[in-house]
């Protein structure tokens, strides 16, 4: 970068030359940071970001909630324009970025991203938690995050087989419908996804020990509490021998872990 590219800090009491960036996040309520600037006004240690628009205009890639009190405030602000920023998903996408999952995957559904839009309507659609949403629909398992990272930066693909991203679902709505109302919870869904990878476990037998005791699926603290409760619930009045699937799910998932070279993270396990 020369000299006469480098960016420079400008300050200005016309808010009216920004525009918010097309594909930023929408704007939260932040009690704290108003409280701050009403305090202190605008810090020029931490100008507004910008990159040039359309004729001239002044795109806020970082800064939108500074900007936004501001204006509420009737503060004047500093800001950069940074020539160097292209892509507003790479600029948020380091381990530092204060964006959340749900920022990016709104930000890039917006912005034509067939594959977040797919996920954001799964979601609405079964009331699963968008981590265990997106994990499913990456062809994982509701517990991983792999596919989290991937859709962060921008490589995230659903799978082809969704087989078991469905059957997931499909348990979770007919908990929930047969009065198990903590059954979208993401814990119970990280639980239920690993026991559905458990050769024994029969859906339909677990549907039917569902609708006799749905009490039974009572409120958990963790995914451990969540497969013992589903445990109890699959062997309720069985006849035979019981299925160990709180066992069988951790092992399952020790097997898969090792097939996939040590990919899966170890909070699926936990």
């Amino acid at each position: 970068m020369t000299d006469h590219e480098k960016p420079k800090l400008y300050y200005t009491k016309d808010l009216g030359i920004f525009q918010m960036h097309e594909l930023n996040r929408d704007i939260a309520e932040k009690p704290a940071l108003e409280a701050s600037m009403q305090k202190h006004g605008f810090m020029p240690s931490s100008p507004i970001q910008c990159v040039r628009g359309a004729g001239g205009s002044l795109k806020v890639i970082r800064g939108h909630h500074r900007l936004h009190y501001a204006k509420r405030l009737g503060l004047s602000v500093w800001y950069v324009i940074d020539p160097t920023v292209t892509d507003i998903f790479e600029l948020e996408g380091d381990s530092s970025s204060r964006w959340t999952l749900s920022d990016f995957v709104h930000a890039r559904a917006k912005s034509g991203d067939e594959h977040c839009a797919r996920v954001l309507e799964f979601q609405k659609r079964h009331g699963i938690g968008l981590g265990a949403t997106v994990s499913l629909m990456g062809g994982e398992s509701a517990g991983s995050m792999n596919s989290c990272d991937k859709l962060k930066r921008g490589t995230f693909r659903v799978s082809k087989d969704l087989s078991h991203a469905n059957l997931v679902a499909e348990l979770v709505d007919y908990c929930r419908a047969s009065g198990a109302y903590c059954a979208g919870e993401t814990s119970f869904v990280n639980a239920l996804s690993s026991v559905c990878r458990v050769p024994e476990f029969e859906p339909a037998v677990f549907k039917q020990r569902v609708s006799k005791m749905p009490s039974l699926i009572a409120k958990q603290t963790d995914r451990r509490g969540y497969l013992s409760i589903i445990e109890d619930v699959y062997n309720y009045a069985a006849k035979g021998k019981r299925v160990p699937l709180a066992f069988r799910a951790a092992e399952v998932g020790r097997q898969r872990h090792e097939s996939f070279g040590g990919k899966q993270t170890a909070k699926a396990s936990k």
